[in-house]
């Protein structure tokens, strides 16, 4: 568990988004909210194209070293090693460039790593070779999802659907591309179509239960987590958002019962997943129980040290805990994190006039004006 600041050489950080309950909203910010739906996502298509890449046999190449650095990127890889299994895979594709399949694993290690435009060079480099490989096509419209570059993601996810009109992951990539372009109607009926057409698809049910819990429709999303938990009873997102959709009903003691659900399935199968230690930190920073939400939020760190929300949330339990210099550490840290992420400016400026430094006192809340509006209007 992280007692203090961790070190900040984190490679590949990137925005997490607004975080979940912004001070006023009964119902969590949609940006932050999508984002993480659509970081659930990446690993099921980019494992799909590797294991659907086309290998050419062109050109002369050490097919024995190739494939013996390949197999170290794999490794690496399913260790977490995300910058190991990229320098290998890299190596890898060097011995035998012919292998052209080692771009796809590639691409899905500098996802990891957060490396957005060099993942989707990769794959583009793959596609040069193969363009009508669909695996790829799919990987390639992920890329641009996760990388916020919206229209080119649902151009890719659209071309991939005018030859396969029924393929999930691609009508996944466009009802979350839609929604994240604001068109809320058009993302719904994306989902309901996905689900017409694939019923026990429960990657679907999710999203759309994400999207009518973001709009504030909490019956609606109740019930289609429920529907994941009947096809998959082990689904530990699902556990986790019952309990962000109890939360907003008011019932707390349902709520934390979900959130401990989803802990425990995911304390140790699934080691990087931090949210139901957020959420469950963030109620109870709103009741005041502060020792048990720093306590939550620093497991969250742990798990995911690019999360600013994290970091805010273990600051904020920090500053009603009266421990002022850490909090100041953990506040700094999540605004380096999230520049653009409104809730720790806010508290950083009471933080310092507190401390009489009221020249950074005022700089932080210029910031957070700032930050505050380039949000969009419903959600200031």
């Amino acid at each position: 568990m992280l007692q203090s600041l961790p070190g900040k050489g984190v490679a590949g950080a990137v925005r997490q988004g607004d975080p979940q309950g912004a001070p006023g909203a009964r119902v969590p910010s949609g940006r932050g909210a999508v984002k993480r739906l659509l970081l659930l996502f990446v690993l099921p298509v980019v494992s799909l194209a590797a294991a659907n890449g086309q290998e050419k046999a062109q050109g002369t190449c050490d097919r024995a070293q190739s494939l013996e650095r390949r197999q170290r990127g794999r490794e690496a890889f399913d260790k977490r090693q995300y910058q190991a299994a990229a320098g290998r895979f890299s190596e890898a594709l060097e011995a035998c460039p012919s292998q052209r399949g080692i771009l796809i694993e590639l691409s899905e290690a500098q996802a990891r790593l957060r490396e957005f435009d060099l993942a989707i060079r990769s794959v583009q480099e793959f596609l040069e070779g193969e363009p009508g490989s669909v695996p790829a096509r799919l990987a390639l419209a992920n890329y641009y999802l996760m990388a916020q570059r919206l229209p080119e993601a649902k151009r890719e996810a659209e071309g991939v659907l005018k030859t396969e009109p029924g393929q999930p992951a691609a009508l996944k990539i466009e009802g979350n591309a839609e929604y994240l372009l604001g068109n809320v109607g058009a993302a719904e009926d994306t989902f309901i179509k996905l689900l017409d057409r694939h019923p026990d698809d429960t990657e679907g049910a999710y999203m759309l239960g994400r999207i009518y819990y973001q709009e504030g429709r909490i019956d609606h999303a109740i019930g289609q987590f429920e529907r994941v938990l009947r096809l998959d009873p082990r689904s530990y997102k699902a556990h986790d958002n019952l309990g962000l959709c109890y939360e907003a009903r008011g019932e707390k003691e349902k709520a934390v019962r979900y959130f401990l659900a989803s802990i425990k399935l995911v304390e140790e199968d699934h080691p990087d997943y931090d949210w139901p230690f957020a959420n469950l930190a963030e109620l109870y920073v709103k009741e005041g129980d502060s020792e048990k939400a720093f306590a939550l939020a620093s497991k969250a760190a742990d798990r995911n040290p690019h999360s600013a929300r994290n970091f805010y949330l273990g600051g904020k339990a920090l500053c009603q805990l009266g421990k002022t210099d850490l909090c100041l550490n953990w506040l700094e840290r999540s605004a380096a994190l999230d520049p653009n992420y409104p809730e720790p400016l806010y508290l950083l400026a009471q933080v310092y006039r507190k401390l009489g430094q009221d020249g950074k006192a005022q700089e932080a809340q210029e910031r957070f004006r700032e930050a505050r509006a380039k949000r969009p209007d419903g959600l200031r």
